[in-house]
């Protein structure tokens, strides 16, 4: 499986990694909710690892936004140093799968993560994306156009994802730079327009393979599909939601 573990302290994360490394998981090691923030509309997780502490929110709160505001099915496994009677229950009410009190215990870790495996409810991290005659396959992080493979360099490939992953949705240049560069605030967005001219260039996306990556005037793009006939395009569909 690939594994987000959110917790800020490095050693934890090592020994978490260390714990699980005989199943063959991918672990992806987080400090902060922001991180998991950008990284989950990038990576196609299994299953989140959460500690109930961290630098700028708390775990429940994580918890809430993932499961209220972005609608995450996946399972999550709560760990906490806390010992509190009521923690468990508020963590399951909140919307974690599994509560684990630290120290952590390397096999019943390793069982808990197993169990929770079996409750996957979406395609794995191998799941494939099709619109019309473009194919992205996150397992492999390749995208093929009629079939022909297109080469993609890491930043190109994950602004594809989030485009195909979001179609028909509007999204600014200010949300495309946090998640794909990790920036904020008042950034140039010379690279993100140099990213996107080269995308419109490999993969055809200007509308001559059914799909537009359109430039939408001082605020960003949105990737609309457009049907063709002899004369030009029939319509365009898209709904501005961000």
């Amino acid at each position: 499986m690939r594994i987000a573990v959110l917790e800020d302290d490095p050693d934890q994360q090592a020994f978490i990694a260390a714990c699980l490394a005989p199943d063959g998981h991918r672990l992806t090691g987080l400090e902060r909710a922001v991180d998991l923030r950008r990284w989950i509309q990038l990576e196609p997780f299994d299953l989140l690892i959460l500690d109930w502490f961290l630098p700028d929110a708390t775990g429940l709160e994580v918890l809430e936004h993932l499961r209220h505001g972005q609608s995450w099915m996946q399972p999550v496994l709560f760990i906490t140093a806390r010992h509190q009677p009521g923690d468990v229950v508020l963590a399951l009410e909140a919307g974690a799968d599994d509560f684990l009190h630290k120290p952590l215990n390397p096999e019943e870790l390793r069982a808990r993560v197993k169990a929770l495996g079996r409750r996957l409810v979406q395609p794995p991290a191998g799941s494939v994306l099709e619109l019309g005659c473009y194919r992205l396959c996150r397992s492999r992080r390749e995208a093929t156009v009629d079939g022909r493979p297109v080469s993609l360099t890491e930043r190109e490939y994950q602004l594809v994802n989030l485009f195909f992953s979001h179609p028909g949705q509007l999204l600014s240049r200010a949300f495309l730079m946090e998640l794909v560069w990790g920036l904020s605030g008042d950034v140039q967005t010379r690279t993100l327009d140099t990213h996107i001219s080269r995308l419109r260039r490999k993969l055809g996306l200007d509308g001559s393979q059914g799909l537009r990556l359109r430039s939408i005037y001082q605020y960003g793009y949105r990737l609309e599909e457009v049907g063709r006939k002899e004369g030009g395009v029939i319509a365009s569909v898209g709904t501005d939601a961000r």
